[in-house]
């Protein structure tokens, strides 16, 4: 409704809000912004298609679910400075937002980081910093502002409802061959509430999922309406397409009458393929992962635990790209031979600075216990853009690998003008330098105290802002049960498969994998901020129902260990957000298996889908 031509206009000061202009849609009713992506020519791409589907999906709006609430803490001290405490999980992007806001240099907003709580993608704007400023201003004293969950739910930056139309011409063995897909994404009354307020949702050029079609035409819409602003959430843009995409290509399996898994191996991306601009793909495992799937995908189907009750088995296969962005760190020897790492990031729950510790202690040859981190505020630390979009291994991995190499060529230079020898002949290992002739080693405490001032500083930027070439590829395979008297579906196991290179640390590795599972979940079977002419109904987390422990399925992960190649150190690939992209496809696929009713919106268990279980029983 909010783009027809006759529709009110929400914004009509847009032309000087600070969209790019690449995305730009001047000549749309109430577009916040629009990108496109071409390959091939899709026009001659149909008429050389024996067959053509076309499907549209909707999916629902969604919470991020972090459990601590937002809060903020500002302060105005003496010399006007302003003091921000914020559970943000970028604060040097609050920082420059806020400057620019307030017309101050970024040195006079001094952001400190404290523990987030959770967030998700949802604590990723400034919110309600500015509004505690103005208020500390008046009053001259610090102004804390504490969300009640009830504000959280009715006024946050939930994950976009969309609206998505797919249409897929393919040839007759089954290759897919163009596709044109348009999705619409609810962008509610402001974009702001998005990292950056330029940003637009990125995932939606996803539409052409992990597979090789010489020909798409895909474009990506974010519309103004007078709902909640959405924000950004785990995949953000993504979630919505990938479910789209997976259920439209089980639709066409069905369809042609191919196996779903089969026709997906048909598809998949191989080595020398590329994206849907052309974006060349490196390292490719997307039909490693899928044959791996298949070794449990032609496993017998679970038995119903109910009598009359039925059981489906699902897959999803997706593709999902590696996280950028620009990162400092700083690396300091003590003088007890310990270091401390410098960062300006808080750990938010992804155990982003145990990897850390383990890279630098890796590097250096020493316990992880040895490492210790110090999280700065944004006049002391160095520079981060933020963890997001799964790309702190990859980002901030980097940047720390450098920091200890550097100090280690600082280290090894010391130890050469101590020994009187040229830097060439000394080498470092097992936290020394050595000597070429073997013999003659010296550790940290030693090389410290060799220093009549700072023992050592080892400091590295890493710009990661282009797109790594290797991507991640993943596979589900999910068993369902559904009783058709009450539509109700139980998720019962879940089998995922994960494309990796090196893992850095198993533990926080299998965390992502298993909290991308149960957020996936959520989406799928249970979660939806309820609205009433644009009035969120669902104000408490009695109302909105988030997956508890009872509603964790049986679930196996699987790690396919073919890719040798990755952006982070040691080749090491994230995890992450890709571990959610499956899950409500898979879903939706599996109930589609066992009670043959097709549903093309979420969550099944209540809403459309599950009337739409119902209306099949009644009939």
């Amino acid at each position: 409704v909010a783009i027809k031509p006759d529709a009110i206009l929400l914004h009509p000061d847009y032309a000087s809000y600070a969209t790019p202009s690449a995305s730009r849609a001047p000549d749309l009713r109430n577009i916040q912004s629009v990108i496109r992506a071409e390959k091939g020519d899709v026009d001659q791409g149909f008429r050389e298609s024996d067959k053509v589907f076309e499907h549209t999906f909707r999916t629902q709006m969604v919470h991020q679910g972090y459990i601590e609430p937002t809060t903020s803490l500002v302060d105005v001290d003496g010399e006007g400075r302003v003091l921000v405490w914020a559970a943000t999980q970028s604060p040097f992007s609050a920082r420059d937002q806020l400057a620019q806001f307030l017309d101050l240099p970024n040195d006079r907003v001094i952001v400190h980081p404290i523990v987030v709580g959770g967030s998700f993608g949802g604590k990723d704007y400034v919110g309600d910093i500015l509004v505690a400023y103005y208020l500390a201003q008046q009053t001259g004293k610090p102004l804390r502002i504490v969300r009640t969950y009830a504000e959280e739910l009715m006024a946050s930056a939930p994950r976009h409802p969309s609206i998505i139309r797919l249409r897929t011409g393919i040839k007759k063995d089954g290759r897919l061959w163009a596709r044109d897909a348009h999705v619409i994404f609810n962008g509610g009354a402001y974009g702001a509430f998005k990292p950056s307020p330029p940003a637009h949702m990125s995932g939606g050029l996803t539409m052409g999922g992990a597979y090789r079609v010489p020909h798409t035409r895909l474009e990506s819409m974010c519309v103004y309406t007078n709902q909640v602003p959405g924000g950004y959430m785990r995949a953000s843009g993504e979630l919505q397409t990938v479910f789209s995409v997976e259920s439209h290509m089980d639709m066409i399996a069905n369809e042609i009458e191919m196996d779903p898994l089969e026709f997906r191996l048909i598809n998949a991306l191989e080595e020398g393929d590329s994206n849907y601009v052309g974006f060349q793909y490196r390292d490719i495992q997307c039909r490693e992962v899928a044959l791996r799937a298949r070794e449990v995908y032609q496993q017998p189907k679970l038995a119903p635990r109910k009598l009359g009750n039925l059981t489906g088995r699902g897959v999803a296969l997706t593709c999902r790209h590696i996280g950028q962005g620009e990162s400092g760190a700083e690396l300091l020897l003590e003088r007890e031979g310990n270091v401390r790492l410098v960062v300006g990031i808080l750990d938010v729950g992804t155990g982003v600075h145990i990897i850390h510790k383990q890279i630098v202690a890796e590097i250096l040859g020493i316990e992880p216990e040895r490492v210790f981190v110090q999280v700065s505020d944004t006049n002391r630390a160095p520079y981060h853009d933020g963890i997001k979009g799964q790309g702190a291994t990859h980002v901030t991995g980097q940047a720390v690998s450098r920091a200890t190499q550097a100090l280690i060529e600082t280290l090894r230079a010391r130890a050469a003008v101590h020994w009187g020898v040229d830097p060439a002949r000394i080498e470092w290992k097992d936290g020394q330098v050595w000597l070429e002739d073997g013999k003659t080693t010296m550790d940290l405490s030693r090389l410290a105290a060799l220093a009549p001032g700072e023992p050592g500083r080892g400091y590295a930027y890493y710009d990661g802002r282009k797109r790594p070439r290797e991507h991640i590829f993943q596979a589900m395979i999910c068993d369902v049960e559904v009783d058709p008297e009450t539509g109700q579906v139980d998720v019962r196991q879940v089998n995922t498969f994960h494309d990796v290179s090196v893992v850095i640390n198993p533990l926080t590795h299998q965390g992502q994998i298993e909290g991308g599972l149960i957020q996936g979940l959520g989406m799928a079977v249970c979660e939806e901020v309820g609205l009433e002419d644009g009035r969120v109904t669902t104000l408490s987390l009695g109302d909105y129902k988030l997956p508890t422990t009872g509603d964790i399925p049986v679930h196996q992960t699987i790690l396919v260990c073919g890719a040798t190649q990755g952006p982070g150190p040691f080749n090491a690939k994230p995890a992450a957000e890709h571990a959610i992209t499956p899950v409500p496809a898979a879903v939706v696929n599996a109930v589609y298996n066992g009670r043959g009713v097709r549903i093309t919106e979420h969550p099944v268990n209540t809403g459309e889908g599950c009337n739409g279980l119902l209306s099949r029983h009644k009939a």
